[in-house]
């Protein structure tokens, strides 16, 4: 495993790309051509940065665009070679305006699949907004800022999410905006979850 360095331009990843960076590269490639806005956030962030553990999906948020602006990315999605593995990709707006998420993979496959949504919140609108560009071999993709994965993580609380969490704290403390991440820890009231982080 190479090394892992957040610097000015982003995540810098040293490794080759894998089966869930080749996924999210070719999704993002996708949403860029059509200039859909889009940022990867959650437990696909902590694996990015050298976590070990699996998961089968890949948290995305994409702005939220009109109908005919998601049955282009459908259509290009399908031109593609992707596919919805639990619903079509026809029904993408539709699910995607109810605040439902639609799964996106390669042709045939189930797994890993990229979970889209669009944002919810507050905090889902500040990922997507001040996303910073993850590295990985000679791909890049838009993840959410480290410090607000971490607030958030914390607030969601299942041990999965704490350990993914402590693993982004503990990688890259040095290198994190303490301010950032405070305003975070506060706006999500999990303060006392962070407390505990910073004494592990």
């Amino acid at each position: 495993m190479g090394g892992i360095e957040l610097t000015d331009r982003g995540l810098v990843v040293d490794r080759a790309p894998n089966r869930l960076d080749e996924l999210a590269a070719g999704f993002s490639a996708v949403l860029s051509r059509l200039d859909i806005d889009h940022v990867f956030v959650a437990g696909y962030v902590a694996i990015l940065a050298g976590r070990s553990r699996s998961t089968e999906d890949i948290d995305v948020f994409i702005e939220r665009c009109p109908a005919d602006r998601i049955d282009d990315l459908v259509t290009e999605l399908e031109r593609e070679g992707y596919w919805g593995p639990a619903m079509p990709l026809s029904e993408m707006y539709g699910n995607l305006a109810n605040d439902t998420n639609i799964w996106v993979a390669l042709d045939g496959e189930m797994t890993p699949h990229v979970e889209v949504k669009f944002p919810n919140d507050e905090f889902d609108e500040a990922s997507l907004r001040n996303a910073i560009d993850a590295h990985v071999g000679d791909r890049t993709v838009p993840i959410g800022p480290l410090e607000l994965q971490i607030a958030y993580k914390l607030s969601l609380g299942g041990r999965t999410d704490i350990e993914d969490a402590a693993h982004l704290y503990t990688l890259f403390g040095e290198s994190l905006s303490t301010g950032r991440l405070e305003s975070w820890v506060e706006r999500l009231d999990v303060e006392d979850r962070y407390e505990r982080l910073r004494t592990l």
